[in-house]
């Protein structure tokens, strides 16, 4: 069961919001806490694609390591985020509408040891508060390509 979800329609065309979700490198626009992204397995994205990401989490770098636990093309993924010890799952649905796409989020922490287990909700609002915004994020990204806008 997940922890936190969110959806969102995307007024694009799934190939073009799926392939946006899909690649790594693009989370920086989208997750304001990711600082970098780096793709550490060769190769198209796929079950098995590993990257190692880099968070500013209260004024700290730190390090996680993201691994593809599923890939089906223009359809559905899951990635698994581990940081000492610390697990999330993202997984990420696509569904084709008249009006565009629909995302649909659920993460997923997994949590090992007595002490974790205690701080599940904290830790789940931590991580509900760096990363529940990001599909919004990414639907205004997307959508304010299309229009011509650009930040910065």
């Amino acid at each position: 069961m997940a922890d936190f979800q969110a959806s969102v329609i995307i007024c694009e065309p799934i190939e073009e919001v799926f392939a946006y979700f899909a690649d790594m490198k693009n989370v920086p626009e989208y997750m304001t806490k990711v600082e970098t992204v780096e793709k550490i397995t060769e190769g198209p994205i796929k079950v098995g694609s590993r990257f190692n990401e880099i968070r500013n989490v209260r004024g700290n770098l730190v390090t996680a390591e993201i691994e593809y636990l599923s890939f089906k093309e223009n359809d559905t993924f899951k990635r698994r985020s581990i940081s000492n010890g610390f697990t999330v799952d993202y997984e990420y649905t696509f569904s084709e509408l008249q009006e565009g796409t629909q995302v649909e989020f659920e993460g997923t922490l997994l949590l090992k040891g007595l002490k974790m287990r205690l701080m599940k909700k904290i830790l789940v609002n931590m991580v509900r508060a760096e990363d529940g915004d990001h599909v919004q994020n990414a639907k205004e990204v997307l959508e304010g390509k299309e229009e011509g806008y650009s930040e910065g």
